[in-house]
């Protein structure tokens, strides 16, 4: 590989990566103490990765870990957006990254409880699929908080809110919530394709983590 690089070389380092990072993510989270059933998202954040910034140094990983990175578009300034956590390798590339996006799931308050499962499609998946999130790359992740443990009943909301957004969501008419094919025996794990306007070679792949206060 070239000191430069080119984007496909680049692209081909984070697919590389993918299941290091699922893999420190799902370890760090069961470090974690369970977070309260109506916890705030960024709360939950912040200690996540403080665990998993020990853990990578613990096993010397070739990438450093950013909470709240702002991504900037190169040719003015302008902010492509805020990403939660991002894992970024020791290039000199700003837009080579794997982004992790959290998203709240089954907050509880009071009696009630809220699915979030509408938000964590549109203000989460969707920002990947529109390029706002992960343009140059082919791979991101989202993490639901399952605030009420009730894992199963979050994945079915969100599912039930991927095939309703299905087409802005550019998916094919078969695409469907997968089973991951990078944590094959992991019942947490969910991998969704899509079709992102600026990529004609290749699919995009969301990697979805749901983890259970």
């Amino acid at each position: 590989m070239s000191i430069i690089g080119i984007s496909t070389e680049w692209s081909d380092l984070i697919d590389s990566m993918v299941p290091v990072i699922l893999g420190l993510v799902i370890a760090s989270w069961e470090q974690m103490p369970p977070p309260a059933r109506d916890e705030k998202e960024d709360n939950i954040t912040e200690h996540l990765c403080r665990i998993l910034k020990q853990n990578r140094t613990a096993r010397n990983l070739p990438f450093q870990i950013h909470i709240q990175f702002v991504e900037l578009e190169p040719a003015n300034d302008e902010r492509l957006g805020r990403l939660d956590i991002a894992f970024i390798p020791l290039i000199n590339r700003e837009d080579i990254y794997f982004c992790l996006e959290c998203k709240r799931l089954n907050v509880v308050s009071g009696r009630a409880t809220r699915s979030y499962a509408a938000e964590y499609v549109m203000f989460g998946m969707l920002r990947f699929v529109t390029g706002q999130y992960s343009r140059a790359v082919r791979h991101g992740g989202m993490i639901g908080y399952v605030l009420d443990g009730n894992i199963s009943r979050a994945m079915t909301n969100v599912e039930a809110n991927i095939q309703s957004q299905r087409s802005a969501l550019r998916m094919s008419p078969s695409g469907t919530f997968m089973l991951s094919t990078v944590l094959v025996n992991e019942d947490r794990a969910r991998e969704t394709h899509h079709n992102r306007d600026h990529e004609n070679q290749h699919v995009f792949r969301i990697h979805h983590l749901f983890m259970a206060a």
